[in-house]
């Protein structure tokens, strides 16, 4: 399976692609959060890169560990269970920045934005 653009999974990609894959997720999220009304600006651009951030460590730790973002023959199941772990690890993350907002709201939030990311995702993997 050949799994090059993911959030966790950003690792995998080449320099450049990194980059800009990074800055789409950044924005977007960021976005997202505003639209939200999760957070102000400021607050919703430094948290989105934060967990933009350490969602690209778990990528490259899943990747030290496994080899690769192959744990199935199923390219599908792939993709969710690395949006799975992407919203896990992001979820984790944005509570402990933002631990005085309700824990469902941040739940919400995390699968919202990462939906949004994973769109553009499938999107750019589309071509």
């Amino acid at each position: 399976m050949k799994l090059f653009l993911l959030d966790a999974g950003g690792a995998g990609l080449v320099l450049v692609a990194l980059v800009i894959f990074m800055l789409i997720a950044f924005v977007a999220e960021a976005l997202a959060m505003i639209l939200m009304k999760y957070n102000n600006a400021g607050k919703s651009f430094l948290d989105s890169l934060v967990i933009n951030l350490v969602s690209l460590g778990a990528g490259y730790v899943v990747i030290l560990l496994n080899s690769s973002l192959d744990f199935t023959d199923n390219e599908t199941i792939d993709f969710i269970l690395i949006f799975l772990l992407t919203v896990v690890v992001e979820g984790i993350t944005l509570y402990l920045l933002n631990q005085n907002k309700p824990v469902n709201k941040t739940l919400l939030v995390t699968v919202i934005i990462n939906i949004i990311t994973y769109l553009v995702l499938y999107i750019i993997r589309s071509f």
